[in-house]
């Protein structure tokens, strides 16, 4: 999971390891990026409006090294400029704010569609 937030962060990941999930957390693009390099995940769940490399940019990043990875983007508001990537970058689009079964869906969905 990558997201600035470290109180959005955390909660995400205490909730998604109680839900049965293996999670590791990034607070940037970039330290993703490094940690993707040292072990592989099976889906990067993925906050849009982050400080230095966004979301997009990140998520276009992780494609190029590991096309299958999934990846769930998360963020406040539609925007009209990532829609053009559902589907290819973005598996799925998670709008906040979003309840504990949203997410464990969406997840969820993300995952058995890979």
């Amino acid at each position: 999971m990558v997201e600035d937030d470290p109180g959005i962060r955390d909660v995400l990941r205490l909730e998604l390891s109680d839900q049965g999930f293996g999670v590791r957390t990034a607070n940037s693009g970039e330290e993703a990026l490094a940690l993707l390099e040292k072990s592989p995940v099976d889906l990067v769940l993925l906050d849009l409006r982050m400080p230095g490399m966004d979301g997009l940019e990140t998520a276009q990043k992780i494609k190029s090294r590991w096309p299958a990875l999934p990846i769930v983007l998360c963020t406040v508001c539609a925007e009209k400029r990532f829609e053009r990537f559902i589907g290819n970058e973005i598996k799925a689009y998670l709008p906040k704010p979003f309840t504990f079964h949203q997410l464990k869906e969406t997840v969820s969905g993300a995952l058995a569609a890979r």
